[in-house]
């Protein structure tokens, strides 16, 4: 099943963020977990992020937080956790599994 994460960071995070950043790609990276889709949420500038969208395949939405909560940008607290939307997710239309 399809499960949508939406994040956003604590004001002022992003100097905290570009700071692990590759330790959040490491993670992407290893886990075991089929992530679909992913990438960050910016200010209206469109390059600054201010947050990450990722669609996930697991089989529960504990499973879905449990893979949330192994983020580093989940445990150094970049993110926002009362903006954290761990949601049921139904592709429509968008990206194939070709690309």
């Amino acid at each position: 099943m399809l499960y949508a994460i939406h994040c956003l960071d604590h004001a002022n995070a992003l100097s905290i963020r570009l700071e692990n950043y590759d330790a959040h790609r490491e993670y992407l990276n290893a886990t075991e977990t089929d992530i679909v889709l992913a990438g960050p949420v910016t200010a209206d500038d469109r390059s600054t992020p201010i947050g990450s969208v990722m669609i996930i395949s697991v089989n529960s939405q504990e499973e879905a937080a449990h893979f949330n909560q192994g983020d580093p940008f989940y445990r150094l607290n970049i993110w926002d956790k009362a903006s954290i939307r761990i949601q049921p997710f139904i592709k429509r239309r968008g990206w194939s599994e070709e690309t």
